[in-house]
């Protein structure tokens, strides 16, 4: 399943997702979309809990997918950004799900109840 897949899986849900949108090269803000140690696929959405301010398709806003060509490219790329967040707090925190090779990040701001809910969704 890849990232926009996911998305319309979590908009049945009804987890108040909005404003959901799927990335391509253009419009990828980590310009990792088709790269080398990239993901193949990337689709972002709002949250409730989310900084509706922040940057489009940024995780601050709610929610990221992330879809990858191999579980081994996207154990690598989850445990890279929580090694980034431990060792940075001030970067914030997220909650980390998989389903396939397809990873779903959460955004710290988000409720933990909403987490769940998220999580149980896929």
């Amino acid at each position: 399943m890849d990232a926009a897949a996911t998305i319309d899986r979590l908009k049945a849900a009804d987890l108040g997702l909005t404003r959901f949108a799927v990335q391509d090269e253009d419009t990828d803000p980590n310009k990792l979309f088709g790269r080398p140690n990239g993901y193949t696929s990337r689709a972002s959405a709002d949250l409730p809990g989310g900084d509706t301010g922040a940057e489009p398709y940024t995780i601050a806003r709610g929610l990221v997918v992330e879809g990858f060509p191999d579980a081994d490219s996207l154990q690598r790329r989850s445990k890279y950004i929580l090694g980034l967040l431990k060792d940075s707090p001030a970067l914030g925190t997220e909650w980390h799900y998989t389903t396939g090779t397809t990873l779903v990040r959460v955004s710290g701001n988000v409720k933990p109840s909403l987490a769940k809910k998220i999580e149980a969704a896929l």
